[in-house]
C-alpha cells in the first residue's frame, strides 16, 4: 500500500501580458551567471517568500553528496512514480537539454511516457519561460528595494519550486547543486528524508580543503527528527583516516540535531549477478532488486533510495518494480555493444575509481580507445593515474578534447598530461625498447580525422572540436574493433552522447 504524502496549500501567482520565450529566459539566466557563485541563503529565502514559499508546498526527499546524487535521485523518482505519486525531480547540471533539470514523472503513466519519449517529463519551454518571467518580476522589485540579486542557480531552483507547487506534485526529489548547508535547495523546512551519497574532495575552493569541512557542508541538509541515510565512507576510495573523519562528522551532526542516522554499507548488499546494462542484488537479505544502472557502487546508491522511499511506500513490490525501471543516462552507460561504446560522467577521482573497477571487470584483457575531456579545476592528474595504471586493460588510442564550459581544461593540456604520465612510466622501466617509444601529442585536423591510422604509433590526439574528436574516436574503435570509453565532464558527455547516437543510427546493436 502506498501512503499519500500531505501537501501544503500554495497559491500560484500569475503575470498578465506577453510571456517570454525560452531563449529570452536563458538570456536572463546568462546575465545572472556573470555575477558568479555567491554562498548564502538570504537571496533565495527573500525571493521564495515573495513567491509564496512554494518550497514548502510539496513533501521532499533532499539529496547531497559528491558522487551518485543524480542516480539516487532518479531511482527515488521512479520508485515514487511507480507507486502512483506525481513526482517532481530537480537535478543539475543537465546532460543534453536545459529542461532536464526540472521534471515531473506523473505516476505509472508518466513512466510509460518516458519509455516512449525520454523528454516527456521535462518542463516545457513555455512553462519554464512563464515561471522565470514571474521570478524575474520579483527580482526586479527586490533590486529596487535594495536586496542583492539572486544567482543563476538560485533562480533555477526557485523556478523548480514554483513549477512543482503549481503542478500539485505529491513528492519532490531534490538534488543539491554544490555543497549543502548554503546550497539554494536547502530552504525546505522539513523534508521526509535526507540522503548523503558518497563523499570525496570536490569544490575545495568553496567547501574547504579538508574532508571534515566538505562533510560538514554536506551535513547541512540534515533536519531535526528527519531520518538521514548515508553512504558508508569506508566503501569509497577515501583513505581510512579520511573515511573516519567523514563518519565522525556526519554522526556528530546528526546526533547534535536528533536526526536518526542510518549508514548504508556494501556489506549489507549481496551481489547476485552483474551485466553491462545492470545488476541484481539483495539488500539486508531482502528479495532481489534489479536495476538498470551498472557499477557495484550503484547497488549501494540503490539501497539509499530504497531506505528513503520505504518511509512513504509500504509495499515492497512497488519499490522493487519501480527501481527496476529507473534510468540515468551518461553514467556507465553502454549505448552499443557492436561496436562497444561506454560513456560515463566520471569527472573526479572517485568517479574514475568506479569507472576503473567497471573496466577491469568487463573489459579485462582488452585494448581500449579513450575519449576524454575535463574541467581544469578537477584533479585530472589523479584521474589519469587511476585510468592509466591498470594492468587489466590496455589503453592504445587516446583522443583529448575539451567541454564547452568556461572552466574547461584545454585539449592540448590534457594531452600533455597523458604524454607525461606514459613517458614517465616508460622511463621507470629502464627498457631500451620503451625509451624508443615515447608518446607524442598531435593536433587532430580535419584532414587527419579522415585518415584512420592502422596501428598505434604512440600518438595522443587532441582537438577542441568535440564533434571531430567524437567521430575520430568512433572510427578508430569501429575500424579496429576496439571498445570506446568516453568519460569526463558531464558537460562533455552531454554533447558527445548525441553525436555517438547519431553515428550508431541504423546499426544493429
Amino acid at each position: 500500500m502506498t501512503v499519500k504524502v500531505c501537501k501544503k496549500r500554495y497559491k500560484s501567482r500569475k503575470i498578465e501580458g506577453i510571456y517570454w520565450s525560452l531563449e529570452k529566459s536563458l538570456e536572463y539566466l546568462a546575465e545572472a551567471r556573470k555575477l558568479g557563485i555567491r554562498p548564502g541563503l538570504e537571496r533565495i529565502e527573500e525571493l521564495l517568500k515573495r513567491l509564496g514559499n512554494p518550497q514548502n508546498a510539496c513533501q521532499v526527499i533532499h539529496i547531497a553528496g559528491t558522487n551518485g546524487k543524480g542516480s539516487i535521485s532518479s531511482m527515488c523518482a521512479y520508485i515514487a512514480a511507480n507507486s502512483g505519486l506525481r513526482t517532481g525531480l530537480f537535478t543539475s547540471p543537465h546532460l543534453t537539454n536545459f529542461n532536464e533539470r526540472i521534471r515531473i514523472i506523473d505516476g505509472h503513466e508518466g513512466i510509460q511516457n518516458l519509455y516512449k519519449d525520454p523528454r516527456s517529463s521535462e518542463i516545457s519551454d513555455d512553462d519554464f519561460a512563464k515561471t522565470l518571467m514571474l521570478i524575474a518580476y520579483e527580482i526586479e522589485i527586490m533590486s529596487v528595494k535594495g536586496f542583492d540579486r539572486p544567482t543563476e542557480f538560485e533562480m533555477i531552483t526557485a523556478a523548480a519550486f514554483v513549477y512543482f507547487a503549481e503542478m500539485n506534485c505529491d513528492l519532490v526529489i531534490l538534488e543539491t547543486g554544490m555543497g549543502g548547508r548554503l546550497d539554494s535547495t536547502n530552504v525546505v523546512e522539513k523534508p521526509i528524508a535526507t540522503i548523503i551519497s558518497a563523499l570525496s574532495y570536490e569544490h575545495t575552493g568553496r567547501l574547504g580543503s579538508k574532508i571534515s569541512q566538505i562533510a560538514s557542508e554536506k551535513a547541512g541538509i540534515m533536519r531535526p527528527n528527519v531520518p538521514v541515510f548515508v553512504y558508508n565512507p569506508f566503501d569509497t576510495e577515501l583513505s581510512e583516516a579520511d573515511a573516519s573523519i567523514v563518519k565522525q562528522t556526519l554522526t556528530e551532526q546528526a546526533a547534535k540535531i536528533d536526526a536518526p542516522l542510518s549508514i548504508v554499507s556494501r556489506s549489507d548488499i549481496e551481489y547476485q549477478s552483474s551485466y553491462l546494462t545492470g545488476q541484481t542484488f539483495s539488500y539486508k537479505a531482502s528479495e532481489p532488486f534489479h536495476i538498470q544502472l551498472s557499477g557495484d557502487y550503484q547497488a549501494q546508491n540503490a539501497a539509499l533510495a530504497i531506505e528513503a522511499c520505504r518511509l512513504i511506500i509500504k509495499d515492497e513490490k512497488l519499490i522493487q518494480s519501480g527501481i527496476s525501471l529507473a534510468k540515468w543516462a551518461g553514467r556507465l552507460e553502454c549505448i552499443s555493444q557492436s561496436p562497444f561504446i561506454l560513456i560515463d560522467g566520471a569527472h573526479n577521482q572517485q568517479g574514475v575509481y568506479g569507472l576503473n573497477q567497471h573496466l577491469e571487470k568487463f573489459l579485462k584483457g582488452r585494448k581500449l580507445v579513450i575519449l576524454m575531456g575535463v574541467l581544469h579545476d578537477k584533479d585530472y592528474k589523479a584521474m589519469l593515474e587511476i585510468i592509466c595504471s591498470s594492468k587489466l586493460y590496455d589503453i592504445v588510442e587516446i583522443i583529448c578534447t575539451c567541454p564547452d564550459f568556461p572552466r574547461a581544461l584545454q585539449a592540448k593540456s590534457l594531452a600533455l598530461e597523458f604524454a607525461k604520465y606514459y613517458n614517465r612510466e616508460n622511463s621507470r622501466n629502464n627498457s631500451r625498447e620503451d625509451s624508443r617509444n615515447q608518446y607524442e601529442i598531435k593536433e587532430l585536423t580535419e584532414l587527419e580525422s579522415k585518415d584512420i591510422p592502422l596501428y598505434n604509433d604512440k600518438q595522443i590526439w587532441f582537438t577542441s572540436d568535440r564533434k571531430m574528436a567524437t567521430e575520430f574516436a568512433y572510427e578508430l574503435a569501429y575500424k579496429k574493433r576496439l571498445p570506446l570509453v568516453t568519460f569526463g565532464s558531464i558537460y562533455l558527455i552531454g554533447e558527445v552522447r548525441p553525436y555517438l547516437l547519431d553515428l550508431l543510427e541504423g546499426l544493429d546493436n
